[in-house]
């Protein structure tokens, strides 16, 4: 082979190796997924429809991030997460979310919820499972704020007899798909899941007498369910718990007569538990203007089986609360009432 001859087929088979390379970006495009969140929370009872009283607060259904777990669909261990931020509104005003996940193809089971619950808290992450929304134990300066300062024997309360009670948690929104196929791809491929809230939310209110010498109150409430299993929406319901939680002054012109005053509470629960009665009560706690600790207690067994509650959530007590002019120190009731003497006149000289 002469020189020439051995420069050109080097020449050939650098040009033919030349021709098998080409750019490709730094991510490949067969990886690359989008997710698209919806959140739909336009049918939460005493929320954002069926409202009994537009006197009094609701609870916030917004939400800045979500987070997406994605589980091995048959060990249900977790693969990895991400956090999205990004939202906007689309044409129905539901909040949207989107962003990417860095995952393969493959098969997946996939769960995701709001990630800024601050008193709903998660657990047991690592298992689709086992997973678990839960609120704490309500504080010792709550249990104290409940009692209203009062001494053990001013008042014949046994907050012991709730048993465990629990702060109310936060609506907390999720969505499920299982056994999500992700094939192989070369396009850009988006997951389009929604988000709805697994928190009831009842609509609580007793007829009041006396409410000029209300200044606080709060209501205990038994027979719930302490948390959920949300990754199959499962609630737990052994044991039952108590829940806490503050009442609104109102008024409800539906109630006959010139008094229509009413102590009343939108509060968010994981549930009542089915078939459990006979233990289903509601402590009202209301601190009066002398700060002693006036309470009723109701039966909610019946409550809870009126049309009413299964079809609204509204929890309507009939039976009234009478709050008794409070006794002060030494005699008398009824607060600070204020008393001006006639004036006395008196005579004297001011040394400067």
């Amino acid at each position: 082979m002469t020189k020439r001859l051995y420069i050109v087929l080097l020449a050939v088979i650098a040009l033919a190796f030349t021709a098998g390379c080409h750019r490709r970006p730094l991510e490949e495009l067969e990886e690359k997924i989008r997710i698209r969140i919806k959140i739909d929370v336009k049918a939460v009872p005493n929320v954002t429809t069926g409202i009994y009283n537009e006197k009094i607060p609701v609870p916030d259904l917004t939400t800045d991030m979500m987070r997406v777990l994605l589980y091995d669909v048959n060990s249900k261990n977790l693969l990895t997460q991400s956090f999205v931020s990004n939202k906007e509104y689309d044409e129905e005003g539901n909040q949207v979310f989107t962003g990417e996940l860095s995952i393969s193809y493959g098969d997946y089971d996939l769960l995701v919820y709001n990630f800024d619950t601050p008193t709903t808290q998660v657990t047991a992450e690592n298992n689709e499972l086992n997973i678990l929304a839960y609120t704490p134990e309500i504080s010792s300066a709550m249990r104290s704020r409940m009692l209203g300062g009062a001494k053990a024997d001013d008042t014949n309360l046994n907050i012991d007899d709730f048993g465990t009670i629990l702060y109310e948690p936060d609506h907390l929104v999720v969505a499920r798909e299982h056994d999500l196929d992700v094939a192989p791809h070369d396009t850009v491929v988006v997951i389009q899941t929604t988000a709805t809230t697994i928190i009831d939310t009842y609509y609580l209110q007793i007829h009041v007498e006396g409410m000029q010498y209300a200044t606080a109150a709060t209501a205990v409430i038994s027979g719930l369910a302490p948390s959920n299993h949300f990754g199959v929406n499962v609630r737990t319901d052994d044991p039952t718990v108590a829940e806490a939680f503050d009442l609104c002054k109102s008024t409800d012109d539906n109630i006959p007569g010139e008094n229509k005053d009413v102590l009343c509470a939108v509060f968010n629960t994981f549930g009542k538990i089915p078939n459990v009665s006979s233990n289903l009560f509601v402590t009202f706690n209301v601190v009066d203007t002398a700060g002693n600790l006036q309470t009723y207690t109701a039966s909610l067994d019946t409550v809870f089986q009126t049309e009413d509650a299964i079809e609204h959530h509204w929890l309507l007590i009939t039976e009234t609360f009478v709050i008794k002019p409070p006794v002060i120190e030494g005699g008398g009731s009824g607060g600070f009432q204020p008393k001006v003497d006639d004036w006395e006149e008196e005579e004297g000289s001011i040394t400067l």
